[in-house]
């Protein structure tokens, strides 16, 4: 079977798109009951206002309802019958998944976008709003062509079990082409990035890569088989974050309050394992496949955090801080900066001040 060869990113549109650009506006229509603006849909949809009236009036053809609300255009509600109907409770999670999606990246995502549109046309009007609310902050975002067809053509790839070629930095940051079997797709909050979990036909071992750093990416002809007995969560489990970077290593971490009673609040890690410590402290063991990643963890809680095991990584961690304290200290010749903010706990975004319960 020859290479899928695409003439033009997948999810644009052109002069010959328009009976997938009628669609789009019927979806935008039944994602947004109170109607967007002639501008609004023009610019969801890539054409120019005259081509989107042009576009309406094709649908209205179609006896599909169209009609004008003010600046608005609508289609009547009840036209469009909602084959699923949730619990306010269950709109209430699927709003934070939502919001988790949000924050999980930092890259413009218009499928996403038109994902998390449809979804709001069947949510409750409590959550609605909400849901339309972080569609409007995805939309700011600048556009990245690249990273929108990287992840199409990785994702519908993986779906079809088709075997990609992309070009990646190795090492020595050279960018090369491999060939990769896809197995998972997953976002990570690290980075604000996504993965995808693929084994790499070149070395024949599974690997981990990063899509932002994936220069191009294309669907070849060869198929491949996802063995029965893979299963993500466990070749995700050893990992701090998202990928293996060496052996499974017992780490063992000792949290000095007032941080140690954060720490008791969540689960870290799948192994993690919390016990008493000294005065006040908790002891925290877990087994992670490799440092790297949580290594700017550890950093991250600053000099309420002691790491007891291994020795290697003490040492790295007691390095690091030596040339921060270098870097920052009152003898650098450096500007001097006014004192930060207390920091935050590590993982967790930055959020406006608030009086605790």
């Amino acid at each position: 079977m020859a290479p899928i060869t695409l003439s033009k990113p997948m999810g644009s549109f052109e002069k010959g798109d328009r009976g997938a650009r009628i669609l789009k506006i019927q979806t935008l229509l039944q994602g947004n009951p109170r109607g967007l603006t002639l501008g609004e849909i023009a610019r969801r949809t890539g054409v120019n206002p005259r081509t989107t009236y042009r576009d309406i009036r094709a649908l209205e053809a179609m006896n599909v309802p169209v009609f004008e609300d003010g600046a608005r255009i609508v289609v009547d509600p009840n036209y469009f019958v909602a084959p699923v109907k949730f619990t306010l409770p269950e709109a209430m999670a699927l709003l934070m998944g939502v919001r988790l999606m949000h924050r999980a990246t930092d890259e413009a995502n218009p499928d996403v976008a038109d994902a998390f549109t449809k979804l709001a046309a069947v949510l409750p009007p409590a959550v609605a709003p909400y849901v339309h609310a972080t569609v409007r902050q995805m939309e700011a975002r600048p556009p990245n062509p690249t990273y929108r067809q990287v992840l199409q053509t990785i994702a519908l790839s993986w779906a079809g079990n088709r075997v990609v070629r992309i070009w990646y930095p190795g090492g020595d940051q050279q960018v090369k082409p491999r060939l990769i079997e896809p197995y998972f797709l997953e976002p990570s909050l690290i980075g604000h990035s996504s993965y995808v979990v693929a084994r790499d036909r070149g070395i024949g071992q599974m690997r981990t890569f990063k899509l932002e750093r994936i220069s191009r990416a294309e669907q070849t002809g060869d198929g491949y088989e996802i063995p029965g007995e893979f299963d993500v969560n466990q070749y995700l489990a050893g990992a701090w974050g998202i990928f293996h970077s060496g052996e499974p290593t017992v780490v063992s971490l000792r949290f000095y309050p007032p941080a140690a009673a954060r720490v008791s609040e969540s689960i870290w890690h799948p192994s993690q394992q919390l016990r008493p410590g000294p005065n006040g402290a908790v002891d925290m063991t877990v087994t992670v496949t490799g440092t790297i990643e949580i290594t700017p963890w550890i950093l991250g809680w600053g000099e309420a955090v002691e790491v007891m095991a291994p020795v290697e990584l003490r040492a790295n961690i007691a390095a690091i801080g030596e040339k921060m304290a270098d870097r920052n200290g009152a003898g650098s010749d450096r500007p001097r900066l006014r004192p930060a903010a207390p920091s935050r706990t590590p993982g967790k975004p930055s959020r406006p001040s608030a009086r605790r319960a």
